[in-house]
């Protein structure tokens, strides 16, 4: 076994582990990164980031991966929806004017930014294994890790786990998940969208669909659909991948959809899974471990703040390493501040989930009722701020159990 020596491990080379390795390197600590994959491939991740995400990402250098990686600003979101009786008539919303110095939300390929800010990294001096397979953590601390070369040791002073949902490093240091599913996604990448204006994102619901149009420029685009649990294996086996893009021929849309289902080509796999929302029972903390992004709990992916999320904790993460103070009472900071964030993004996800993601007569009206009441209240569309602005910038009474009460009651 071969055995190497790092002041940082890091274990997943997501968008919160190659943005933590660039910055650390800056920096002068030495740093390696561990990615499973052999090389990055579309595995549909999250591919939106909020503008407050995007100054997470000028702060810790890494912005020029997401312009070099083919991220596209979406300026305008327009929410299509059944309850809206004309498409023509759908209310659209400026997203360049939320965060000065940023601009509007942008739309990319996941793994080609992943690949650049991996490539900065090891531009930075850190070094990046690829292909690095069953990594096992041990007091020390320590990793362990197969390549197709053979067994690796790798003992370090800190190791970050970012491996995503799996929780690969959270599991092997005790930590669980509560969690909760309230519906089930799906999303493909896709080319040929010519006649969608890409600078404008389509959000709605329709029928027992949720539907998400995000361009990325050059006729292409992710296209989201959250459903019913019920239907979860309604894009599953052969056609499925059709089927899903043929579900865009919707009344919501103008022209219903047709620039989309008649037009778009996968250019990558189709994924579902369920939209699972994760609470950690122990310390993401131990000492030597420090778990950052979605290994370290996650709001609902209808939220959309996934990757903001990811770069804010490694940003906070990485400033204490940068510090003398390792131990776990130094990251006490960073798990107050988290725990703010994600009551107040677990809290919004649930009224963004009751509004777009539940189905049905009941729900329609609803859905028509807050639309109602949103455009007489401007205060009662607090919580979609939080697709734009950080969750401590948002209006504290947004996160109270009376508003909520207040926007969902029936109207007598």
């Amino acid at each position: 076994m071969r055995t190497e020596h790092a002041d940082v491990a890091i274990v997943g080379g997501g968008i919160a582990g190659a943005s933590a390795a660039a910055y650390l390197a800056t920096h002068g600590v030495s740093v390696v990164l561990l990615e499973k994959q052999d090389r990055y491939t579309d595995i549909v991740r999250g591919e939106w980031i909020a503008p407050w995400g995007m100054r997470e990402a000028q702060l810790l250098g890494v912005e020029d991966a997401f312009g070099l990686g083919g991220a596209w600003e979406i300026r305008e979101w327009t929410q299509w929806d059944e309850t809206t009786d004309d498409p023509e008539t759908a209310e659209t919303v400026d997203m360049t004017r939320f965060v000065p110095g940023v601009g509007g939300p942008l739309s990319f390929p996941h793994h080609l930014v992943c690949e650049l800010m991996a490539e900065q990294a090891a531009d930075n001096g850190a070094r990046v294994v690829m292909g690095a397979r069953k990594a096992t953590v041990g007091d020390g601390p320590v990793v362990r890790y197969q390549t197709d070369a053979g067994d690796h040791e790798l003992r370090a002073g800190m190791i970050i786990g970012a491996t995503g949902r799996g929780c690969t490093v959270g599991r092997q240091i005790g930590v669980t998940m509560a969690t909760s599913v309230h519906h089930w996604g799906g999303g493909v990448r896709v080319e040929g969208l010519d006649d969608w204006p890409m600078d404008v994102q389509a959000m709605g619901t329709e029928g027992e669909k949720m539907f998400m149009v995000f361009p990325q420029g050059d006729g292409m685009a992710r296209l989201y659909i959250n459903f019913p649990t019920a239907n979860k294996h309604r894009y599953r086996g052969e056609g499925g991948t059709e089927r899903f893009i043929a579900d865009f021929e919707l009344d919501s849309l103008p022209d219903r959809g047709k620039s989309v289902y008649a037009a778009a080509r996968p250019i990558g796999p189709l994924k579902v899974w369920p939209s699972v929302a994760m609470f950690p029972e122990r310390p993401i903390v131990t000492d030597g471990v420090v778990l950052v992004g979605d290994e370290a709990g996650n709001a609902d992916t209808v939220l959309g703040t996934g990757l903001s999320c990811s770069l804010r904790d490694t940003r906070t993460v990485c400033e204490i390493l940068l510090g003398d103070d390792w131990s776990p009472s130094a990251f006490e900071p960073y798990l107050a501040e988290r725990k703010f964030r994600m009551e107040r993004l677990h809290f919004g996800a649930g009224i963004i989930a009751k509004l777009h993601c539940e189905f049905g007569p009941e729900a329609v009206a609803r859905r028509r009722r807050v639309r109602e009441l949103m455009a007489e209240n401007f205060a009662a569309q607090v919580t979609g701020l939080l697709n734009m602005v950080p969750p401590e910038d948002v209006p504290e009474f947004g996160f109270s159990e009376f508003f909520a009460e207040r926007l969902f009651r029936e109207r007598v």
